[in-house]
């Protein structure tokens, strides 16, 4: 009331509220911004790249507060101009579809699959260490080995990736070292490969 002075409590009050009202602001905002990208891959049903931004500020802010680790794969598969040249683009296309649903169900629920671009796919690990990553990805090669594709459409096809990590903060404090440190670990993997096919 004019003239009456706050209580404590009503200070508090009013800062509960305001930090309230900011919250739902800033989500009015980021909703506004997600219906205004178009964030689906068609093919997969993943998210596509641009979400991957979106997901990462949001996920190193929180990182960064509760001073938490995430993690981050860059997975590309192998050989994929292959299975093009073989058996065409509908089938590499079937086969991306199918692995994205692959990835969907090797991870929790609370990771992000998306599918960055051709045969390039990203995953984000919120509360995950390196050392945990790395067991997240040696169980999903492991798991890749040994599965096998399209065999709906009777073609029982195999593959492999190449997988890259990088972990808030040791690997990166930002979204660009971020993805510049996960990007070049599975380039790194995709060249020794290459290099001991070729021994």
């Amino acid at each position: 009331k004019e003239g009456v002075p706050l209580t404590d409590e009503s200070f508090r009050a009013i800062e509960t509220f305001s930090d309230y009202l900011s919250i739902a602001m800033e989500n009015a905002k980021n909703y506004q911004r997600v219906r205004e990208l178009t964030v689906t891959d068609d093919l997969t049903k993943l998210y596509n790249s641009r979400y991957l931004h979106l997901v990462l500020e949001r996920e190193l802010a929180r990182s960064e507060r509760y001073q938490e680790h995430f993690s981050l794969v860059f997975i590309d598969l192998d050989n994929f101009k292959n299975i093009n040249d073989q058996n065409g683009h509908m089938v590499g296309s079937l086969l991306l579809k199918e692995f994205g649903e692959f990835l969907v169900q090797a991870i929790r629920t609370s990771d992000i699959a998306i599918r960055y671009g051709g045969d390039e796919f990203v995953l984000v690990l919120p509360r995950t260490t390196k050392a945990e990553a790395v067991q997240f990805v040696t169980r999903a090669r492991d798991s890749l080995k040994e599965h096998i594709f399209l065999k709906t459409k009777q073609l029982n096809l195999k593959t492999t990736a190449s997988f890259g990590i990088s972990t808030f903060p040791e690997d990166g404090k930002n979204i660009d070292q971020l993805i510049s440190a996960a990007d070049k670990a599975m380039y790194y993997v995709k060249s020794c490969l290459l290099y001991t096919s070729d021994a």
